[in-house]
């Protein structure tokens, strides 16, 4: 049976990923600060709860793991620019201990989850290939694609396998829609609750969203997998839909007209986010299932009957 550590396990892709972990009868430990919100864990799964920046509880929960996956990230990219120090304290340093101490440890291969929305800034064609230039233009690419680096290096050095992945935007049951990220899970909540959409920018902004079950399925397939060189893969919905097209689908789905407030764009904004993910495709086997509409049906069935 094949050992995984989750770090960031109780949150919105953790806790899919974890279950479907479960499911194909993986041993599994979760590190996370916080415990889940909306379902408990599966039987049998270990949970220690802390910071994976304490040194102590990586060296507990690695005991024995064959394969990391790195969910947790303490900002978002609309704040990672407010301290820039604050920002690589909580991420950055915190996510070096933890490479080495997998290293020690003995752990076969780390999964990271990168983004595929900042990493490479200001598309110059779109779709994005995973060799497009990179140039963020906010603090949270900096540290992701800061992090990818440390990744290369730890396998140059000292043989530690590793997996990145850059998604566009998943969304799916589980996403909290009071946070200040996750346009889909925020705006069926509010055009539901009769409570207005900030648009940032005239809405042409775009995006290829996909469903969390989509995202789970690459993260197995980057973990079971033999990988490419290099082992970074972009995925995505493989769909280009501004803000607006979605709104237009999210009130077609709660039966609502969106109450829209518009607001000056922002420039740690990326215009559009529509990434090619032949590489992963190919090498992987992996594609996405399922529909956006299907995907907006499935998590608004779930919000109705479990978000007050």
């Amino acid at each position: 049976m094949t050992k995984a550590l989750v770090v960031g396990g109780n949150g919105f892709i953790g806790s899919h990923l974890v279950d479907e972990l479960v499911s194909s009868s993986w041993d599994v430990t979760v590190l996370d600060i916080v415990k889940r919100r909306y379902n408990d864990l599966p039987q049998g799964v270990q949970f220690i709860q802390g910071d994976f920046g304490q040194n102590y509880l990586l060296r507990e929960a690695l005991t024995g793991v064959d394969v990391v996956f790195h969910l947790a990230w303490a900002t978002i990219h609309e704040t990672s620019n407010q301290d820039l120090a604050g920002d690589i304290r909580a991420n950055l340093i915190p996510t070096v201990q933890l490479l080495e101490a997998c290293r020690f440890a003995g752990t076969h291969r780390v999964v990271f989850i990168s983004s595929g929305g900042t990493v490479y800034g200001p598309p110059q064609n779109i779709p994005i290939p995973e060799s497009h230039p990179q140039k963020p233009i906010n603090a949270y690419g900096v540290m992701k694609l800061t992090v990818e680096k440390y990744l290369q290096m730890f396998k140059h050095l000292y043989g530690l396998e590793y997996a990145v992945l850059r998604p566009s935007v998943p969304y799916g049951p589980r996403q909290n829609p009071l946070g200040r990220q996750g346009a889909v899970a925020v705006f069926l909540y509010r055009v539901a609750g009769s409570q207005p959409l900030t648009i940032w920018g005239d809405g042409s902004i775009s995006r290829d969203y996909f469903y969390i079950s989509d995202l789970v399925s690459a993260l197995l397939a980057s973990a079971e997998h033999e990988l490419g060189d290099p082992p970074i893969y972009n995925i995505g919905g493989a769909k280009q839909v501004s803000l607006l097209e979605l709104i237009e689908k999210i009130e077609e789905v709660v039966d609502k007209k969106a109450m829209i407030e518009y607001q000056p764009s922002r420039p740690f904004d990326s215009p559009h986010v529509v990434l090619d993910a032949n590489k992963i495709q190919s090498e992987l086997g992996w594609r996405p299932k399922v529909s956006l509409t299907q995907g907006l049906d499935l998590t608004w069935h779930w919000m109705r009957t479990t978000i007050d």
